[in-house]
């Protein structure tokens, strides 16, 4: 195989392709915000964040910068995608179960709220960041599932 052809290996994508994927989108910061809702959400429980978390803002997935990329340029190269769809699914889960921390929390049902944090939100935090590490691997072309 070629270099042309090993570039364009990963989702027929050429050099550019996944430049103008880069400059759209930068996966590692994807990951690292969402993985800083834990803490985000642990210092709200604790009465440490001055954040005014709100259920029907949080549950919006497309309002982070993931979620409109997204529900963007994402959607628009990638959206026919098993990766991207599964992405997208999970992605709208995670927002999902934060705003049921928050939602549970404001209900006066801390205990509960620690419990959605620790459990569901947790298991779907991972399920979000492995999927965008997946698509992100597909992008750069080192994992061609």
């Amino acid at each position: 195989m070629g270099f042309i052809s090993a570039l364009k290996s990963a989702f027929g994508m050429s050099f550019e392709a996944r430049e103008e994927v880069r400059r759209e989108i930068n996966f590692y910061e994807a990951v690292e915000a969402h993985l800083s809702w834990k803490l985000r959400l642990n210092d709200y429980l604790a009465g440490r964040s001055k954040e005014d978390l709100e259920p029907h803002t949080i549950c919006v997935d497309n309002r982070c910068v993931l979620g409109k990329w997204i529900h963007g340029p994402g959607k628009e190269r990638f959206g026919g995608i098993g990766t991207f769809q599964q992405l997208m699914d999970e992605h709208a889960k995670f927002h999902y179960q934060a705003s049921k921390v928050v939602e549970a929390h404001q209900a006066g049902n801390t205990v509960l709220a620690e419990q959605i944090l620790s459990d569901q939100f947790a298991h779907q935090s991972k399920k979000t960041v492995n999927c965008i590490t997946k698509l992100h691997m597909q992008v750069e072309g080192k994992d061609k599932d």
